[in-house]
């Protein structure tokens, strides 16, 4: 077995303030959560938990996502459009593939331990160059 196949994961069910956007994320019970500090995610409080797209479950309220795309519009933002939150999004690092969900819209009463990083992302060439940018398990 590999070290992938061998990692607990379980399911974290989220929504938008509102309760119109549901979803849920797989991801295991130790949790690696991104602070980034550019503009948008700074400005809107996102807390990335970066899982791949089959760990990602859209339950409910496709038609009250609306996109947002600026700068070099490879990611692609997507907030409610009846309560603001942006729950989730198809970031640059990985515009396909992957989503970064909002911790902050999570339950997160499974995790065992939760370790925060910081991405410098007013500097975000310079920080994926590095490998600064983390994945969640």
């Amino acid at each position: 077995m590999t070290h992938e196949e061998t990692i607990e994961r379980v399911w974290y069910d989220g929504s938008c303030h509102c309760g119109g956007v549901v979803f849920s994320a797989a991801a295991s019970r130790n949790l690696t959560i991104t602070l980034c500090n550019c503009g948008i995610c700074y400005r809107h409080g996102h807390q990335e938990l970066m899982v791949p797209e089959e760990r990602f479950k859209l339950i409910q309220g496709q038609q009250f996502l609306k996109p947002y795309r600026f700068g070099n519009c490879i990611a692609d933002h997507t907030f409610c459009s009846v309560c603001g939150v942006l729950p989730f999004y198809r970031p640059r690092s990985h515009p396909t593939g992957y989503f970064s969900v909002n911790a902050r819209c999570l339950d997160l009463a499974a995790a065992e331990h939760i370790e925060f990083v910081e991405f410098d992302g007013q500097n975000w060439e310079a920080s994926m160059a590095a490998k600064k940018h983390v994945l969640t398990e």
